[in-house]
């Protein structure tokens, strides 16, 4: 039981290193780190809510608001009033945004890649490849209620 507990949390701190490496690249561009979790929430479901990006980076509205006007300002989000509601504003990623996620995500992704390729021999990517699909199917059983 403690190995699967250990497995399961250096999964977690795996993906917590990958992006921790993604945002270390990416504050090479002059984004910090809070910027940088809004445009992940953005990336993630956009538009939104200020109220909601707030809530899903733990920040107050205020500094959300903040962070937001800056990034604005820099032309990478944009604010645009609800057609129905007008008193509700979405927060929305611009085209300088989408074309700098692409190609820098694209860069620093492919130079990642290629770091763990060099990093393992083919056959303990099948292995690791292996584990962590046992593992996926035996979680996604669970939730849908069939194991």
């Amino acid at each position: 039981m403690e190995e699967i507990k250990d497995l399961v949390a250096d999964f977690t701190r795996l993906n917590k290193l990958r992006i921790s490496l993604l945002y270390r690249e990416l504050q090479r561009e002059e984004l910090t780190g809070p910027q940088l979790f809004i445009l992940r929430e953005l990336f993630l479901k956009e538009p939104r809510k200020l109220g909601d990006l707030a809530q899903a980076v733990q920040l107050s509205n205020s500094t959300v608001s903040g962070i937001v006007d800056r990034l604005e300002r820099d032309g990478l989000v944009e604010r645009r009033r609800d057609e129905q509601d007008r008193r509700v504003v979405w927060i929305g990623t611009t085209n300088i945004c989408q074309e700098m996620k692409k190609t820098k995500l694209e860069t620093i992704n492919q130079k990642f890649y290629a770091g763990l390729e060099q990093a393992f021999t083919p056959e303990q990517i099948a292995t690791c490849k292996q584990v962590v699909g046992t593992l996926i199917d035996h979680l996604e059983k669970k939730l849908e209620g069939t194991e």
